[in-house]
């Protein structure tokens, strides 16, 4: 589930996700839930080519071998070189802010932070690291990602609504933070 203090609107890559309010390093954008479409990679590949190429636009494969389309607006973040949000390395299909975003700011993440990705296209992302030429067979860089121990501090110092979130993914999350972090009932978290 998307945060729903964003809002998609154009870019000259098509369409994309901003910031409707400013979001602090640590804040969760986004995380998987039930109603997100998880696909076993060996079925994503019994597809004709016509499927799955309307699936990669808007999909990515995560940890556990499964291609997962986001349900809401999720699907329409893009990718930079210089990305304002990405995973967790201990902990796949979470997106968090790696630091400071702007009210109408673009929510952006590196696609070689997913295990893996779809599309090739050429990346005109403007930031002097531009890799220039995005493949869809590049490695998952895992380096790209921030660690579970690295956030716990401002996962515990704000309010995380998507935490309340009701699904599979955050259940286990919530279990990995266990000697992190304890849940209470208004989404902040404690130690």
């Amino acid at each position: 589930m998307i945060h729903p203090h964003t809002c998609v609107k154009p870019t000259p890559k098509g369409l994309g996700i901003f910031a409707k309010r400013p979001f602090r390093r640590g804040e969760i954008l986004w995380i998987a839930d039930d109603f997100d479409v998880k696909i076993p990679l060996a079925e994503y590949e019994r597809l004709n080519r016509f499927e799955r190429k309307k699936l990669d636009v808007y999909s990515y494969l995560d940890s556990r071998g499964r291609v997962v389309v986001a349900w809401d607006e999720g699907k329409y973040v893009n990718h930079s070189c210089a990305p304002n949000s990405t995973g967790l390395l201990e902990f796949d299909n979470i997106s968090i802010a790696l630091r400071d975003i702007a009210a109408d700011e673009e929510i952006v993440e590196d696609y070689y932070s997913y295990f893996g990705h779809f599309e090739s296209f050429t990346c005109r992302c403007g930031a002097p690291n531009c890799r220039g030429e995005i493949r869809e067979d590049n490695a998952y860089e895992p380096a790209l990602r921030i660690s579970i121990h690295d956030v716990a501090p401002l996962l515990r110092s704000m309010p995380q609504l998507l935490l309340q979130v009701e699904s599979e993914e955050n259940r286990e999350l919530m279990e990995l933070l266990q000697g992190e972090l304890v849940p209470v009932p208004n989404g902040r978290m404690v130690a």
